[in-house]
């Protein structure tokens, strides 16, 4: 009595901080109707203290009940590999890990593992040591293939790890409210959950960063430009044109410190149309004849296009990049940066100064970066900077020294954001020389191979403090701090997989939720209190403190309440009814042959505690094993599930029992089971299984060989999850034809149908693709071709996209594996459970075959009816799909231990009859608890599938096919086949007085 009340006590605190935050929440939205992002920050301190306080012990939302987003990583182990060779790769190496990076789909090994069988299959006596040879890493020519092996395991092994951990502490300090992060170790996979989030732009910079920071010495202008001018007569030598050797210089030449007093967007090199010699001139391969012919003509009767023409044929590599203006140069000689480039251009410059020709002949002392940030008075424009190499190829300082980065305020101008950044004693002497010997020069600071700020030294700097500026918003410099006190990412991630969701859908998935959980439960409650009476009412009493069980746990174990969540919490109503069904009918059966009502009650809970306890425990292996195999929303799913039945077992084993064992102290008759009508419902049926089961096993085989032509020749609608591809989910105005939009959009998607599905009440379609599938960009690139289609067949159409989710084909091939794995392990487990538990193989049998038959029916049902497509949602073959399947099992396995609990029980007090009465007695006696447990189940999920809203309706029909052949599998499947195999057993040969011993 006392944990329970410790229990309630605990649960009372959660709740309530729950309900603080939420009602925090929506002041903060009615005061700023603009903020979108819940966690924006106030200027009341105490009011953020109080809802930051309260926000760590209150159940959170998850991803699609407020928006935000879901990806899945994938730590770049193959560019590990690469950089543990030292870059000394070959062909072979390449062929290798491209063979190995594809068997990694559909393989278990690592990538190492993988990478070392493909070059044993090209090369059988292949030496590791020829490509990984490193004394630093005590690794030598003699080391075996076997130690190298076990190195490179361990060294991918810490770098996974490391990156998770830094992953981690990025996500943390970004501010996220409970983001849910998981590792995939075996396979390299990070998984993250970011409720909230309004800026997926900046969370993909964050996670894709591996904030390589360092600190370089630069090249003035003239000296920096002067190594660019030698590049450009390689480009000229590569392109044919003629080179300074060849030909005398032009009036058109530029050398350090002669360029125009242009700014930096009119010095633009750029020609756009052609001239009177006919030439291409925006034709970046001008011919050499076009160039000599241009040469002779006096720059006085060359169109400016042709005299742009004539410049390029002198400086190809500046083509579309402006030079710094002579005003500039007067006013610092010594910048870094070289010119400017629009955005869009810059490729074309980084095609020269990174081909292997112009690389080679250029001295190893230089570099050439990009600024990170444009420039404010030309806001396309990204600075050149010329960057000193030392002689060791890397720069004199690093991230490496950082001791601590935090987002502060400029010194100079209080109203710019900077990042502070404070060294360790070692970092902070390297700085001190590396400043004092460029006082009047400048020192860039790089992350990622990309300039963020590039300070003129005014004087030495001595104590290890300095500051990163570069013209940042506040969100930016709060990012870039995070990025470098996180620390430096051990190798690059890719972000394979990618859901955004809109707030707009957010909101829309909390009403229907909300909505659809209320009229189950009302229903549920209603049907208690008319079938059970007063003990229907505690019943109901016991379902309302169990709901508050539920929230109180999964807020004390920070579960992200999730739309799939809050099916689960209704499902558990439906079942948690099934405990006080189970105690009340046995109660109805001992007054039925004359017990008293103390003396039933009592005989009640103690016969009904085994099937309460077996039937519980089924479905909650089945939970276990759908969080082990399951990956984001299914797992939330099976946390709920979980929660669900551990308070359920509370609620109905000593809250229903203590409240009416209170109501018989104060009087022996208080409690009534029945109401009039329904005292005698299922009196006289007789099923007589054992007789009819031929023509059960004959409808059985029917829709199983039905649902398999269909899944065979059909087969199902993969989701994206599945097949990877993008999908979307738009809104839009007035009316659509479909048709019309597919044809149209195929069209936009190159040729690639789309498959199109009206959502919910029409205003709503989704849209799946697979058109440009390995496109990084596509995500976004395609939602303007959807958006010019929808305008096309409608032009007021106003197309919103509220979803937008991305998959690639190696997610997908993780999901299919751990699907199978998941429902295969799920059966074996309960085959496993069920022998113990029973001691007889035929019960094992006899309910994996019900199950195996549950689940084959349901995805039967499911691809026909997605074929015909007559449903108002889509459905297809997708994690939801998943988590229904295992459900199914869980509530199945329930259904049909509760009957072979029954059977067990009768072998031991029907020690004279035939096997044929055990079994047909065992189904007649329970056929009210399977009726009436599964009728409030399905209850809850017509509610859910007529008002929860397109996103769950699929995961609810699923559920609806499954636990309507669930429960007549329990009864005329299992309990068949198990009769079955026990009579061709010789104990069971004639009358049934040896199974007693069972």
């Amino acid at each position: 009595m006392v944990l329970l009340v410790v229990f309630a006590a605990i649960c009372l605190f959660q709740v309530i901080q729950t309900t603080r935050v939420f009602s925090m929440e929506g002041e903060m939205k009615a005061s700023d109707e603009d903020t979108t992002v819940v966690l924006k920050l106030r200027d009341d301190k105490d009011f953020m203290d109080s809802y930051r306080s309260a926000q760590k012990y209150s159940l959170a939302l998850g991803l699609d009940l407020q928006g935000g987003m879901f990806a899945t990583l994938e730590v770049a182990v193959d560019d590990l590999i690469r950089q543990e060779a030292g870059g000394s790769v070959d062909a072979k190496f390449e062929k290798a890990l491209k063979e190995a990076i594809i068997q990694k789909e559909s393989s278990q090994s690592s990538l190492v593992e993988l990478f070392y069988e493909a070059l044993k299959k090209d090369d059988p006596g292949v030496k590791l040591s020829a490509y990984f040879a490193n004394p630093v890493k005590q690794i030598s020519f003699t080391s075996t293939n076997e130690e190298i092996l076990e190195k490179l395991t361990t060294v991918s092994e810490e770098a996974i790890q490391n990156t998770y951990g830094i992953i981690r502490r990025r996500i943390d300090q970004f501010g996220v409210a409970s983001p849910n992060i998981q590792l995939q170790a075996g396979r390299g996979r990070i998984i993250l959950e970011l409720p909230g989030v309004r800026e997926p732009a900046r969370v993909r910079e964050l996670l894709r960063s591996t904030a390589k920071l360092e600190f370089w010495e630069t090249y003035p202008y003239g000296e920096g430009f002067t190594e660019l001018l030698k590049a450009n007569e390689i480009v000229k030598r590569l392109k044919g044109l003629p080179t300074e050797a060849d030909s005398a210089k032009t009036d058109t030449a530029i050398t350090a410190g002669e360029t125009p007093a242009v700014s930096p967007v009119e010095n633009q090199v750029s020609v756009g149309d052609t001239d009177s010699l006919g030439m291409a001139i925006a034709n970046t391969d001008t011919s050499v004849q076009d160039c000599e012919s241009l040469a002779k003509i006096p720059d006085s009767l060359l169109t400016q296009n042709q005299q742009r023409a004539k410049f390029l044929c002198t400086y190809p590599i500046l083509e579309e990049f402006s030079t710094q203006s002579q005003e500039q140069l007067n006013g610092y000689p010594n910048t870094p940066v070289l010119g400017y480039m629009n955005i869009r251009d810059t490729a074309k410059m980084n095609h020269w100064l990174h081909h292997p020709d112009v690389v080679a002949e250029l001295p190893s002392e230089i570099k050439f970066a990009w600024g990170a940030k444009t420039e404010k008075d030309a806001s396309d424009f990204l600075p050149l900077i010329a960057l000193k190499v030392t002689t060791e190829g890397v720069p004199k300082l690093d991230g490496s020294h950082i001791e601590r980065a935090n987002q502060s305020y400029s010194s100079v101008n209080q109203s710019e954001a900077t990042v502070s950044i404070t060294m360790s004693v070692e970092g902070a002497k390297i700085w001190s020389d590396m400043t004092g010997a460029n006082v009047g020069k400048s020192v860039a600071i790089t992350m990622d191979n990309m300039v963020y700020s590039y300070p003129r030294v005014m004087n030495q700097i001595q104590n290890g403090n300095t500051e990163i500026s570069g013209d940042f918003e506040i969100e930016e410099a709060k990012d870039l701090a995070t990025l470098l006190s996180s620390g430096k990412l051990p190798v690059q991630v890719r972000i394979e997989g990618e859901k955004v969701i809109g707030p707009t859908l957010g909101a829309e998935n909390i009403t229907k939720g909300t909505f659809s959980f209320l009229i189950a439960f009302l229903l549920v409650i209603a049907f208690m209190a008319v079938y059970y009476n007063s003990a229907g009412l505690v019943a109901d009493v016991a379902l309302i403190i169990n709901l508050f069980f539920i929230i109180g746990v999964s807020a004390a174990f920070n579960v992200v309440l999730t739309l799939p969540g809050i099916a689960a919490i209704v499902l558990t109503m439906g079942m948690a009814v099934d405990a006080n069904v189970l105690v009340f009918e046995r109660v109805r059966e001992e007054l039925g042959i004359g017990k008293s009502l103390r003396a039933a009650h009592q005989a009640g809970y103690k016969n009904a505690f085994s099937s309460i306890m077996d039937s519980n425990i089924t479905t909650f292996l089945s939970g276990l094993i759908l969080y082990a195999f399951g990956i984001g929303p299914i797992r939330g799913f099976a946390v709920s599930l979980m929660i669900g039945i551990a308070t359920t077992l509370i609620c109905a084993l000593f809250i229903t029992r203590m409240i009416q064992e209170f109501m018989l102290d104060r009087n022996p008759n208080g409690i009534k089971f029945w109401s009039k009508w329904s005292k005698h419902v299922f009196d006289g049926i007789h099923i007589k299984m054992t007789e009819r089961k031929k023509y059960f096993y004959m409808f059985s085989v029917a829709v199983s060989i039905i649902g398999l032509i269909s899944i065979f020749t059909v087969g199902f609608r993969q989701g994206v999850e599945f097949s990877g591809g993008y999908q979307y989910t738009v809104n839009y105005s007035g009316e659509l034809d479909l048709d019309k939009t597919r044809n149209e959009l195929e069209k936009d998607f190159g040729g690639t149908s789309p498959v199109i599905k009206t959502v919910g009440n029409g205003g709503q379609i989704m849209v799946t693709t697979n058109y440009k599938l390995n496109d990084q960009a596509a995500l976004v690139g395609n939602q303007d071709a959807l958006k010019a289609g929808l305008i096309a067949v409608n032009p007021n159409s106003a197309p919103e996209v509220i979803e937008s989710i991305k998959v690639g084909a190696v997610v997908s091939s993780d999901i299919r594996r751990s699907a199978i794995l998941a429902v295969i392990f799920t059966i074996f487990v309960i085959f496993i459970y069920i022998l113990v538990r029973f001691r007889k193989w035929s019960y094992s049998v006899g309910a994996v075959v019900a199950l195996a038959h549950d689940v084959l029916i349901t995805m039967g049902v499911f691809s026909f009816m997605g074929a015909i497509d007559i449903l108002p949602f889509p459905l297809e073959l997708d994690q939801n799909f998943i988590a229904a399947l295992l459900t199914i099992v869980g509530f199945s396995i329930n259904d049909t231990v509760i009957v072979f609990d029954r059977v067990r029980e009768n072998f031991g007090e029907m020690k004279s009859a035939t096997l044929d009465k055990i079994f047909n007695n065992s189904m007649d006696v329970t056929l009210s608890r399977t009726m009436i447990t599964s009728g409030t189940v399905l209850f809850t999920i017509v509610a859910m599938l007529f008002f929860g809203g397109s996103t769950i309706q699929p995961f609810m029909f699923a559920l609806f096919v499954g636990i309507a052949f669930g429960t007549y599998s329990s009864v005329f499947v299992a309990s068949g086949i198990a009769y079955d195999l026990m009579k061709r057993e010789k104990e069971f040969a004639g009358n049934a007085v040896q199974a007693a011993k069972v």
